[in-house]
């Protein structure tokens, strides 16, 4: 699915996940669904998502300065914590239009270094997605 309207894009992820979407927010955890929905915006500069290849995606961890933490309460714990998301679903936003990327599941995580929002250096949480 790909379109350029919000509203339409929105009411597709409702009906692919159960879930309501949140368009302001990278990592979006659904305790009751047990699901969580992933959002990357191109061109991002602080986190080093990639999702060239739609099978096996990299995606950033939330936290814009400073050193990512897999502990943080409202969005990647929630993500990481294998009772509070059973499904984890992605799509991409670019300048032009919203892209749906589907279901994946979490098959590796691996820190780097990456500049922050601030401009200054820190280590970032990359997970390694795969596309169920």
């Amino acid at each position: 699915m790909r379109t350029t309207s919000w509203k339409e894009f929105a009411q597709f992820i409702l009906q692919e996940t159960g879930c309501k979407p949140f368009s302001g927010a990278g990592i979006n955890p659904r305790p009751k669904q047990a699901t969580t929905i992933l959002r990357s915006v191109d061109d991002t500069y602080y986190y080093d998502d990639n999702l060239s290849d739609r099978r096996l995606v990299k995606y950033t961890l939330f936290g814009h300065n400073g050193d990512q933490c897999e502990n943080e309460k409202k969005m990647n714990e929630p993500l990481l914590n294998v009772t509070k998301t059973k499904h984890i679903y992605l799509y991409r936003v670019t300048k032009k239009e919203y892209i749906w990327y589907g279901k994946y599941e979490i098959v590796d995580k691996q820190k780097q270094l990456h500049i922050g929002k601030d401009r200054n250096m820190r280590t970032i949480i990359v997970l390694t997605l795969k596309l169920l």
